[in-house]
């Protein structure tokens, strides 16, 4: 879903709420709109991970430096096999000098900042199915100031929606699941 589709969406929600008038010329509501999509696309991505992978030609440096959009590192894959031999230090990620030359560092990226210069063919970062909870985050949001008018029935529905997603992570042993080790049948 593109920035503009959300807009759309909440408009189209506002439109449906509101007793009269089209809330769609508001200039206020225009204002705000970008603030509080940024604020729903980081609360989704703080719920239902965005994943990515950066990979890391090891050589001298004895640190390196992890992507700007690394809120933390999820898996550390070395010669294709999942590792626990590295070190977090301040910003950067270091590993002992006996590995091989690179390195698969899968991570939990923060998404881009939307602002009022974001364009309105921006996709959001989160996944399909996250991105159309946002537009119901944001009518709330929108409603949230106005005394008058009960905003919670959006809000529920945001938090609904986003309870009902699948926010399993990857597995990394290539199984599908959990094996039951302590009891076998026989």
């Amino acid at each position: 879903m593109t920035l503009q589709d959300g807009i759309r969406k909440v408009y189209m929600l506002l439109d449906e709420y509101s007793s009269g008038g089209s809330i769609s010329e508001d200039p206020d509501i225009a204002l705000k709109m970008r603030d509080f999509f940024d604020i729903a696309q980081k609360d989704m991505a703080n719920f239902k991970r965005i994943i990515r992978e950066v990979t890391i030609d090891v050589g001298d440096a004895t640190v390196y430096e992890l992507p700007s959009d690394c809120a933390k590192v999820f898996r550390v894959w070395i010669g294709g096999v999942l590792s626990n031999r590295y070190v977090i230090r301040s910003g950067g990620i270091s590993f002992p000098s006996s590995i091989p030359s690179q390195v698969t560092v899968e991570y939990f990226a923060l998404p881009e900042t939307i602002s009022s210069k974001t364009p309105n063919d921006y996709v959001f970062e989160v996944s399909e199915e996250a991105a159309q909870c946002l537009p119901f985050f944001v009518a709330a949001q929108n409603l949230m100031a106005d005394l008058v008018v009960d905003y919670s029935a959006f809000l529920q529905m945001y938090y609904n929606m986003r309870n009902a997603l699948d926010v399993s992570l990857p597995s990394g042993s290539g199984t599908g699941g959990v094996r039951q080790t302590l009891f076998r049948r026989k």
